[in-house]
């Protein structure tokens, strides 16, 4: 009958280190799986510029003077304020007040883009590629 009993015993302790086994690997997997949400959500607070795309943007991501005009046109539409080689244009701006003739149509403008702290877009840059 001590024989029975020890195995009762063995069979007893081996169980119980397979349920804290059981139980810390399922506390390591949820304590992970935590970890790698934090660090996703942490990562798209700090980076608002970038959004995920399928595939490669085409160009070099610059604007004709055309589409920078465009935009002024439709300033009121967009909804921020635009810069253009540091001159200011403001929302309240009506289309006949636009003075555009600092604007080479036919030249190329590098955009860069100013969101808030929730990600709204507040401003849009555009300066004259290279510098001239």
């Amino acid at each position: 009958m001590g024989h029975s009993v020890r195995t009762m015993m063995d069979m007893s302790f081996a169980c119980l280190i397979f349920v804290m086994a059981a139980t810390a690997g399922l506390l390591l997997f949820q304590g992970g799986a935590a970890a790698l949400n934090a660090a996703v959500v942490s990562e798209r607070i700090q980076e608002r510029n970038v959004h995920q795309t399928f595939f490669p943007i085409a160009g070099d991501g610059s604007v004709s003077g055309a589409e920078v005009l465009q935009s002024l046109v439709q300033i009121g539409d967009i909804g921020v304020e635009i810069v253009v080689n540091g001159v200011e244009y403001a929302t309240t701006m009506e289309r006949d007040d636009i003075s555009a003739s600092s604007i080479r149509l036919d030249s190329r403008y590098e955009p860069s883009y100013e969101r808030g702290p929730d990600g709204q877009l507040r401003r849009i840059a555009f300066v004259l590629r290279g510098g001239g």
